[in-house]
Protein backbone atom coordinates (compact mmCIF):
# COMPACT_ATOMS: atom_id res chain seq x y z
CA UNK A 1 0.00 0.00 0.00
CA UNK A 2 2.84 2.35 0.82
CA UNK A 3 4.41 1.64 -2.58
CA UNK A 4 1.23 2.75 -4.34
CA UNK A 5 1.12 5.91 -2.22
CA UNK A 6 4.74 6.71 -3.16
CA UNK A 7 3.91 6.05 -6.78
CA UNK A 8 0.95 8.45 -6.67
CA UNK A 9 3.12 11.12 -5.03
CA UNK A 10 5.81 10.71 -7.69
CA UNK A 11 3.18 10.86 -10.44
CA UNK A 12 1.77 14.05 -8.92
CA UNK A 13 5.27 15.56 -9.04
CA UNK A 14 6.43 14.29 -12.44
CA UNK A 15 3.42 15.26 -14.56
CA UNK A 16 3.32 18.98 -13.57
CA UNK A 17 7.11 19.20 -13.92
CA UNK A 18 6.91 17.74 -17.40
CA UNK A 19 4.08 20.12 -18.25
CA UNK A 20 5.63 23.36 -16.96
CA UNK A 21 9.38 22.95 -17.45
CA UNK A 22 9.27 21.69 -21.01
CA UNK A 23 6.98 24.27 -22.61
CA UNK A 24 9.03 24.37 -25.85
CA UNK A 25 8.37 20.65 -26.43
CA UNK A 26 4.92 19.91 -27.91
CA UNK A 27 2.31 18.62 -25.47
CA UNK A 28 1.95 15.19 -27.08
CA UNK A 29 5.68 14.56 -26.83
CA UNK A 30 5.81 15.69 -23.20
CA UNK A 31 2.98 13.42 -22.23
CA UNK A 32 4.43 10.49 -24.20
CA UNK A 33 7.66 10.79 -22.23
CA UNK A 34 6.09 11.42 -18.81
CA UNK A 35 3.25 8.95 -19.36
CA UNK A 36 5.63 6.27 -20.59
CA UNK A 37 7.79 6.65 -17.53
CA UNK A 38 4.81 6.56 -15.20
CA UNK A 39 3.32 3.55 -16.99
CA UNK A 40 6.62 1.69 -16.70
CA UNK A 41 6.81 2.50 -13.00
CA UNK A 42 3.19 1.47 -12.41
CA UNK A 43 3.62 -1.86 -14.19
CA UNK A 44 6.83 -2.55 -12.28
CA UNK A 45 5.09 -1.67 -9.02
CA UNK A 46 2.25 -4.08 -9.73
CA UNK A 47 4.58 -6.87 -10.86
CA UNK A 48 7.09 -6.43 -8.06
CA UNK A 49 5.25 -8.47 -5.48
CA UNK A 50 4.49 -11.54 -7.59
CA UNK A 51 7.29 -11.89 -10.16
CA UNK A 52 11.07 -12.27 -10.04
CA UNK A 53 13.22 -9.15 -10.32
CA UNK A 54 14.34 -9.92 -13.87
CA UNK A 55 10.73 -10.18 -15.07
CA UNK A 56 10.04 -6.76 -13.57
CA UNK A 57 13.16 -5.40 -15.28
CA UNK A 58 12.01 -6.88 -18.60
CA UNK A 59 8.59 -5.29 -18.13
CA UNK A 60 10.25 -1.92 -17.43
CA UNK A 61 12.32 -2.31 -20.56
CA UNK A 62 9.32 -3.33 -22.66
CA UNK A 63 7.15 -0.42 -21.54
CA UNK A 64 10.07 1.95 -22.06
CA UNK A 65 10.47 0.67 -25.60
CA UNK A 66 6.75 1.13 -26.18
CA UNK A 67 6.93 4.74 -24.95
CA UNK A 68 9.97 5.37 -27.16
CA UNK A 69 8.10 3.87 -30.13
CA UNK A 70 5.13 6.20 -29.52
CA UNK A 71 7.50 9.17 -29.21
CA UNK A 72 9.26 8.30 -32.48
CA UNK A 73 5.92 7.94 -34.28
CA UNK A 74 5.04 11.45 -33.13
CA UNK A 75 8.38 12.77 -34.39
CA UNK A 76 7.96 10.94 -37.71
CA UNK A 77 4.47 12.38 -38.12
CA UNK A 78 5.79 15.92 -37.53
CA UNK A 79 8.61 15.41 -40.03
CA UNK A 80 6.20 14.16 -42.69
CA UNK A 81 4.00 17.19 -42.11
CA UNK A 82 6.98 19.55 -42.42
CA UNK A 83 8.08 17.78 -45.59
CA UNK A 84 4.57 18.01 -47.05
CA UNK A 85 4.38 21.73 -46.28
CA UNK A 86 7.80 22.35 -47.82
CA UNK A 87 6.75 20.46 -50.95
CA UNK A 88 3.55 22.50 -51.19
CA UNK A 89 5.53 25.74 -50.87
CA UNK A 90 7.96 24.57 -53.54
CA UNK A 91 5.11 23.69 -55.93
CA UNK A 92 3.38 27.01 -55.27
CA UNK A 93 6.61 28.86 -55.96
CA UNK A 94 7.11 26.94 -59.22
CA UNK A 95 3.55 27.72 -60.28
CA UNK A 96 4.09 31.41 -59.60
CA UNK A 97 7.29 31.48 -61.63
CA UNK A 98 5.62 29.57 -64.49
CA UNK A 99 2.72 32.02 -64.62
CA UNK A 100 5.14 34.93 -64.41
CA UNK A 101 7.21 33.58 -67.28
CA UNK A 102 4.13 32.69 -69.32
CA UNK A 103 2.76 36.23 -69.26
CA UNK A 104 4.45 38.38 -71.87
CA UNK A 105 4.60 42.01 -71.02
CA UNK A 106 4.18 44.39 -73.92
CA UNK A 107 6.99 46.88 -73.50
CA UNK A 108 7.07 49.76 -75.94
CA UNK A 109 10.05 49.65 -78.23
CA UNK A 110 12.65 52.33 -77.62
CA UNK A 111 12.51 55.05 -80.29
CA UNK A 112 15.27 54.74 -82.81
CA UNK A 113 17.40 57.84 -82.70
CA UNK A 114 19.23 59.14 -85.71
CA UNK A 115 21.75 61.03 -83.63
CA UNK A 116 25.28 59.80 -83.35
CA UNK A 117 26.49 59.20 -79.86
CA UNK A 118 28.82 61.87 -78.52
CA UNK A 119 32.45 60.86 -78.73
CA UNK A 120 34.44 60.67 -75.54
CA UNK A 121 38.05 60.11 -74.60
CA UNK A 122 40.37 59.29 -77.54
CA UNK A 123 37.40 59.06 -79.88
CA UNK A 124 37.00 62.83 -79.71
CA UNK A 125 40.29 63.35 -81.55
CA UNK A 126 39.85 63.54 -85.27
CA UNK A 127 42.03 60.94 -86.95
CA UNK A 128 42.54 63.02 -90.08
CA UNK A 129 43.59 66.18 -88.29
CA UNK A 130 47.24 67.15 -88.53
CA UNK A 131 49.18 67.00 -85.38
CA UNK A 132 51.11 70.08 -84.42
CA UNK A 133 54.14 69.74 -82.31
CA UNK A 134 55.75 72.34 -80.18
CA UNK A 135 58.69 74.11 -81.42
CA UNK A 136 58.01 73.77 -85.12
Amino acid sequence: MIRILIFVILAAVVLPLAYYFFKQVPFAKRMAIAGGGLAAAAIALVMQGSYAWYMVALALLGVSFLAAFIYMKLVEKEQKEKLRLAEERRELKQQKTKTYLATTEETPAAPVSTEKPKPFGMQSIDAEREETTRGQ
